[in-house]
């Protein structure tokens, strides 16, 4: 059984078609496209915005119903699991 990728940045499980890409194209296993485009952050969030962002997308698109979670479960989750991402991990550690 092949274990499920995380973007690094938002969290999200990372499936083909949704990688983030590098200045020459060239995929980016880390990042998701909507995190990562092109060799850079498509944004300059904090970590705290990027959760307020995923809870919102979660609840919009139905996942948190789906997984029987209300937003402040999932927010808890999130503040457990980002500072482990690499791009929040990486920014905590100089901080």
């Amino acid at each position: 059984m092949e274990e499920t990728v995380f973007c690094q940045s938002c969290g999200m499980p990372l499936t083909e078609g949704l990688y983030g890409t590098e200045h020459d194209g060239a995929k980016n296993t880390d990042y998701c496209l909507y995190c990562y485009k092109h060799g850079a952050f498509t944004d300059d969030h904090t970590m705290e915005e990027m959760i307020a962002i995923s809870l919102k997308h979660m609840d919009q698109s139905g996942l948190l119903t789906e997984h029987g979670q209300t937003k402040e479960e999932a927010a808890k989750m999130m503040y457990g699991l980002f500072p482990e991402l690499k791009r929040w991990k990486k920014y905590n550690e100089n901080s």
